[in-house]
């Protein structure tokens, strides 16, 4: 086959494409295979583990933080509307353990800043670092890197990408409790009041997709993707880990045995197992958005366009569309 055919047998799957929209639907498909072998492959099972592992660490001293410093910004009543939608993804059996563990803590919560809350949140930082750092493992993996970042600038990327997180957090318990008590207190439109409490799942939805699209882009040891082709991971990474939520809370009160089998913990492993799968869907989108990069020959990475084996990005470097290439890397 000459050369011209070759170029024209590639760009049938999405090789010349510039943006993810530009692939073609064979090109796609050729993905879909090259994720399914990832997984097969590169056990990121284990590594959303370790990241579960340390989010629940994290969660409970989290969780006393949040009520030691509550009183500082909204009213017990709104942290428990806050606590229930933000627990609404969990299976019953772990939403009894996070409201049972908030409802104590509430009723044995001191006034202003309390030395619990600082431990709360020193320990939940540091739980919540260790988190991020085991992520940005998965991220390496997804993405096909080796870490070579320094120590220093490695720790600086986790301390920034700790404190991202937190920041995030913290903005979706205010779009969920302090932006709708805010309303409350203006002589707004009843209507207009609904439409907000409408409008601020999608604004949710869109802040964590954008979360998980900043840690896709700065998590990974490599040369940063341009946005638009980190963008799909992060959007595709919500849908999967509400989906598989809702899957797996279905799963979990029609035929799962758990508190059978563990009894009084039945409620802690359930909560383990879906901070497991959450974990496994970010990872899953950073392997999307790795696929996308490697079907396509353009420069997907920042700056100036350079050369395919220059960009300091293993998926960047390669092109995988065509006929034979349908396989895991």
């Amino acid at each position: 086959m000459s050369a011209t055919s070759d170029r024209d047998t590639a760009t049938h799957y999405g090789a010349t494409a510039r943006r993810p929209t530009d692939i073609t639907l064979k090109g796609y498909w050729q993905i879909t295979k090259r994720i399914a072998g990832r997984f097969k492959e590169d056990r990121l099972g284990l590594v959303a583990a370790g990241v579960a592992f340390y989010a629940l660490l994290a969660l409970f001293p989290g969780l006393t933080a949040l009520v030691e410093l509550r009183g500082l910004f909204i009213s017990p009543a709104e942290l428990a509307e806050t606590s229930e939608s933000l627990a609404i993804a969990l299976p019953d059996a772990a939403q009894e353990i996070v409201m049972g563990q908030l409802t104590e803590l509430s009723n044995n919560a001191s006034s202003g800043l309390s030395l619990a809350a600082i431990f709360g949140i020193g320990l939940a930082i540091f739980s919540a670092s260790k988190g991020v750092s085991n992520l940005m493992v998965g991220l390496n993996i997804a993405y096909a890197e080796t870490e070579e970042r320094g120590f220093i600038r490695l720790q600086l990327t986790i301390f920034a990408l700790t404190a991202f997180a937190v920041i995030a957090s913290l903005t979706a318990i205010t779009l969920l409790a302090v932006l709708p008590a805010a309303f409350a207190l203006l002589p707004l439109p009843s209507r207009l009041e609904d439409i907000v409490s409408i409008v601020r799942w999608p604004v949710l939805f869109a802040l964590v997709a954008a979360a998980f699209t900043v840690f896709y882009r700065f998590g990974a040891s490599r040369r940063p993707a341009k946005w638009r082709w980190v963008a799909p991971g992060g959007v595709s990474a919500v849908v999967i880990w509400i989906a598989a939520s809702l899957v797996f809370s279905i799963y979990v009160q029609t035929f799962a045995t758990y508190s059978e089998t563990f009894g009084a913990l039945a409620g802690a492993v359930i909560l383990l197992l879906w901070l497991w799968i959450s974990s496994l869907a970010v990872l899953f989108g950073a392997v999307i958005d790795a696929e996308l990069e490697a079907q396509v020959a353009p420069d997907s990475t920042t700056g100036a366009p350079r050369d395919m084996g220059d960009r300091g990005a293993t998926k960047a470097d390669i092109c995988q569309a065509g006929p034979d290439n349908g396989g895991a890397a």
